[in-house]
């Protein structure tokens, strides 16, 4: 795991080309997507996304999303990190958290 950011409560690492499945699984909750208009349908959109979105990213530009756990359990809650928009010339700052963790500080 390659923490970036250790808080009191979070871990926030890189993703890896094997986290599809947590990515599939926030993003497959419409209610976590309703404003981003952009839902996942499977794990190979899913594995998309990490390759020609998420992890590119780190290479190019040093920084991106980070998959973000708690640090009691490491059981994943979502994402949360900067995103390059060359198309826009700005980085966007972002999250995207499960549900339940929704409310939480």
């Amino acid at each position: 795991m390659n923490v970036i950011i250790e808080t009191d409560r979070l871990l926030l690492r890189t993703f890896t080309e094997n986290d599809a499945s947590l990515l599939y699984e926030l993003n497959s909750d419409p209610e976590v997507t309703r404003y981003t208009c952009d839902p996942m349908f499977d794990l190979t959109q899913a594995k998309k996304v990490l390759d020609e979105v998420i992890l590119p990213q780190y290479a190019l530009y040093n920084h991106g999303r980070w998959a973000t756990h708690l640090k009691a359990n490491l059981e994943f809650i979502g994402w949360c990190g900067l995103k390059c928009r060359p198309d826009r010339k700005e980085i966007d700052l972002g999250y995207r958290f499960m549900k339940k963790f929704w409310g939480k500080g």
